[in-house]
């Protein structure tokens, strides 16, 4: 596909807030490629709960069509007049600026870089959100030290499963992972699996099992058993809301009282603010990525006509891992269990 001979392309659109039933194919314009931008044609784009929050229209904004997706791979086509870093040719991975889920899709070029030979498409498309989110919530937001435990919730989703490998890469101690069954934290292949029940109750289990750091993105019940778990001086990082219950933190006397360090974490914070942040993580994870150092377990790769289903079987809490949507023929890949 090429930029000079394409004006229009396929791309999914949801034609309301609504349901995984709202997502449809159209027929577009190809976007435009401005100074700094480059326009990619899209392998491979990533599939993220932020996207059902866009279908849901969770975020507000105007009524009516709109495009979904961040991530994606693929390949450069165009380069704006002021863009020196990449080419023509290149293949790239990272953020769009508008809808990914599309044939073409526009990214700055900060925010994509150039894939390395040695990396799959599947685990080039799958490492933008959740290889960045998993990297700078253990580095950035926690400042993790050698050494030290983690606990993680959502541990079979996207993010959670990648914190476990990369908290070893990064010299964490014990690895503790969560989820809605011990059978689904399982699946993250941490040092302990424990369900949101079980981990209610860490408090009977004693000082000697809390860990140092907990990663949270779910909320309600889980953060609040999250919180129960964390040693006296630890830290919690809150990073999402996927329950939908309302938000609770400590109240600022219980912080102080067990010397509760408390930070939020957010990814767009960095893609607006961090970009050379996100450049070093980049370089850092594709390169474990091409040394087989970490692999992203992607559940499933499915056309881009079938976007409403990977949003129910993401709505479906079933997904072990990142779910991605291809442009082109579904590549073959390792799929999760």
């Amino acid at each position: 596909m090429s930029a000079t001979t394409t004006t229009h392309m396929r791309i999914v659109r949801a034609r309301a807030a609504g349901g995984p039933e709202v997502l449809a194919v159209e027929r577009a314009a190809a976007p435009v490629c401005g100074p700094q931008d480059v326009l990619v044609a899209v392998r491979l784009a990533g599939v993220n709960f932020a996207d059902v929050n866009t279908r849901r229209g969770t975020y507000g904004g105007a009524p009516g069509p709109r495009g979904l997706g961040r991530d994606v791979l693929g390949e450069v086509v165009e380069v704006g007049e002021c863009v020196r870093r990449l080419r023509p040719g290149q293949r790239v991975a990272g953020f769009s600026t508008g809808p990914a889920y599309a044939e073409l899709a526009v990214a700055h070029e900060t925010l994509v870089w150039a894939v390395p030979g040695g990396v799959a498409d599947e685990q080039a498309a799958a490492f933008p959100t959740v290889g960045q989110a998993a990297y700078h919530l253990l580095v950035t937001a926690s400042r993790i030290r050698e050494g030290e435990s983690v606990l993680v919730t959502a541990a079979a989703g996207g993010v959670g499963s990648l914190v476990v490998p990369l908290a070893r890469l990064l010299g964490a101690g014990r690895v503790v992972a969560a989820a809605g069954t011990t059978e689904r934290a399982g699946l993250a292949g941490a040092d302990e699996a424990l369900s949101y029940d079980d981990l209610g109750s860490w408090d009977d289990r004693g000082r000697a099992a809390a860990v140092d750091v907990a990663l949270d993105g779910v909320g309600g019940d889980a953060r609040r058993a999250a919180l129960g778990a964390i040693a006296p001086g630890g830290r919690l990082v809150h990073f999402g809301n996927s329950s939908g219950d309302p938000e609770e933190l400590p109240a600022p006397r219980a912080q102080r009282e067990r010397g509760l360090g408390v930070v939020g974490f957010h990814l767009e914070f960095l893609r607006r603010h961090g970009r050379a942040a996100l450049a070093t993580s980049a370089d850092l994870l594709l390169g474990w990525l091409g040394t087989g150092d970490l692999t992203i377990p992607v559940h499933d790769v499915l056309p881009l006509e079938r976007a409403g289903d990977a949003h129910r079987l993401l709505e479906s809490r079933t997904v072990r891992g990142k779910l991605l949507l291809s442009v082109g023929p579904v590549p073959e890949v390792h799929r999760g269990a």
